[in-house]
């Protein structure tokens, strides 16, 4: 039993490096290459398939508390098979909102799922409180392999724009043969955590316990954020940025991500209300410098490094949801999925605003962008702070 949950951590290694989508700059890039295309229309498709994330991000994690957590993993793969083979022989917008889609839907269905099966895999082995840590460098080790397959972008692009997006055919396959050998966990739960729960009574029970403060403060962090991501490889090219080194600012943010995820405890030292106010200047400052540069060198290094500490910290605010608000035992996947639709909202909004605001001018996108960001956390913030010193004092 011990070596069945102990080859889950290696497989699970596995199952997250091929759930990475490392051409997405790229696919941004080859959408503009088909006739009749523009800027804006990477706001709809990128915005569409957010949406559809979001719709069903409470309902995938409930799924997955319901139905079993391995079997929710097996299905993510096949959606994600699914996103590959239409952005392959998509040549319109139709076929590049089915395969945003189908990636939202993969991602939806693993945001919680992953995290919770990783989290009874560690409290089968008694190492649950070192959540942080051991998924930091999980996620961290993945992101050093994704550096390297990142700088074989410009060596693919030469082919053609479309074969980084061929590749990840194999990737998918592999991962849906990882995820059918992932050992389940046996839980056991007491009484009322055995109980069947249904959504809108573990949404009634978040109330009070600065859940949806938190989560409100990240989704707007986090979803603005990303909602940037599909137009900095075009705008980086814009400025003269050579389109086979695009990889390379990608692979550099996986090497930041390395190194942020095998130092996770020196972040934790930090209380979290504290880490976020650092970060919302952090972010959206960084996001107002981009607008203001010309250099797209400089440019794809301040993405590098932004997008690298984003991800890297991310284990530390997941455990942090898993010590402080998790409510019912059985229903893990369900409540970081919450947390996870609240982000999905955000982006997708976004997607749809900033990509009218792109279509007219990169710059003005990223100004009005960082803009907002920063004037809504810190109008939000004296609320989560009041939240987070409660369960501090507590």
């Amino acid at each position: 039993m011990q070596k069945e949950l102990k080859s889950n951590i290696w497989k699970y290694f596995l199952f997250i490096l091929t759930n990475r989508r490392n051409y997405i700059p790229i696919l941004s890039i080859y959408f503009l290459t088909l006739p009749n295309t523009t800027a804006q229309q990477i706001g709809l498709f990128v915005g569409i398939g957010w949406f559809v994330g979001f719709l069903l991000e409470i309902p995938s994690g409930y799924f997955s508390d319901k139905f079993g957590h391995k079997k929710t993993l097996i299905l993510t793969k096949f959606f994600m098979l699914a996103s590959t083979l239409f952005f392959i022989f998509g040549n319109s917008v139709p076929y590049f909102i089915l395969g945003s889609t189908f990636i939202s839907l993969g991602f939806a269905f693993t945001s919680g799922t992953a995290g919770a099966f990783l989290h009874n895999t560690l409290i089968g082995l008694k190492k649950e409180k070192e959540y942080g840590e051991i998924s930091g460098k999980i996620s961290a080790k993945v992101s050093l392999v994704a550096a390297g397959m990142i700088l074989l972008l410009p060596l693919l692009t030469k082919i053609s724009l479309i074969m980084p997006i061929k590749i990840y055919l194999i990737f998918d396959v592999i991962g849906i043969f990882v995820a059918f050998s992932l050992h389940s966990p046996k839980m056991k739960y007491n009484a009322e955590d055995e109980e069947g729960e249904k959504i809108l009574s573990q949404l009634k029970r978040f109330k009070g316990i600065g859940f949806y403060t938190t989560s409100l403060f990240l989704g707007i962090l986090g979803g603005l954020f990303m909602a940037s991501s599909p137009f900095r490889g075009p705008f980086v090219q814009s400025l003269g940025f050579p389109i086979i080194f695009i990889g390379s600012i990608m692979a550099l943010s996986r090497v930041i991500w390395f190194i942020v995820g095998h130092n996770l405890k020196l972040l934790k030292k930090i209380k979290l209300q504290t880490l976020l106010l650092y970060e919302a200047f952090f972010f959206s400052g960084l996001i107002i410098i981009i607008s203001q540069l010309s250099n797209p060198y400089i440019i794809g290094l301040m993405i590098a490094i932004s997008s690298g500490y984003y991800f890297g910290r991310y284990p530390i605010i997941q455990e942090y949801y898993l010590n402080n608000f998790l409510i019912n035992k059985r229903y893990k996947a369900t409540m970081l999925s919450i947390k996870q639709q609240i982000l999905a909202l955000f982006q997708s909004g976004a997607a749809f605003a900033i990509g009218f605001i792109m279509t007219i001018s990169f710059r003005l996108g990223f100004l009005i962008l960082g803009i907002c960001m920063l004037v809504i956390l810190l109008s939000i913030y004296p609320f989560l702070k009041r939240k987070l010193d409660n369960i501090s004092n507590t």
